[in-house]
């Protein structure tokens, strides 16, 4: 689940179908974009990974992907994560900065507004991917993400960071551990 309606989901199918080219076991990823608060985003995941185990196919790992921003809910959103073994994503200031991270190298607190920016150099357009973006950088990006300040207080993360590289780690370890390159 993700709070973004587009470039999240758009980011995550591409992921996803990049690591499946090299599978032979299915792992199933089902980015839902919701356009919610986190908290909204988090109870929503909950209320779908219990219909997939009520139909016979339960999730092994349910994770929700959350910016910063300014959200109220933000704190609770993470409580009730924890209270309810979702994994959450949060990225400061927003998910775009992981983006940028498979371009290049960003320590220093940065804004929403210059991501956008840096990211239209990139060929994105508006919350667009662009069809030639780098996916298989995603190495590259969790480790300019490792360099970044690391979060102390889960829902007040620094700036610039992402535990987005977390979550792409463990799409990595699933595809990996199932026999697979």
């Amino acid at each position: 689940m993700a709070e973004g309606e587009k470039t999240e989901p758009q980011y995550f199918e591409k992921f996803a179908a990049l690591l499946k080219a090299k599978a032979v076991r299915v792992v199933r990823v089902d980015p839902i974009g919701l356009g919610k608060d986190p908290l909204t985003v988090v109870l929503d995941a909950d209320k779908r990974r219990k219909k997939e185990r009520r139909d016979g196919d339960a999730f092994d790992q349910v994770w929700c992907v959350v910016d910063v921003d300014e959200h109220a809910s933000l704190e609770r959103a993470c409580i009730e994560a924890g209270r309810l073994d979702i994994k959450i994503a949060i990225s400061s200031p927003c998910f775009e900065i992981w983006l940028l991270w498979h371009f290049e190298e960003r320590t220093a607190w940065v804004d929403a507004a210059t991501l956008a920016r840096e990211l239209k150099k990139r060929g994105f357009s508006g919350k667009n991917m662009p069809t030639d973006f780098p996916y298989a950088n995603y190495a590259t990006a969790i480790n300019r993400a490792n360099k970044c300040e690391q979060v102390r207080i889960k829902h007040a993360p620094p700036n610039p960071s992402s535990s987005v590289a977390s979550l792409i780690s463990a799409l990595v370890t699933a595809y990996t551990e199932s026999g697979n390159p």
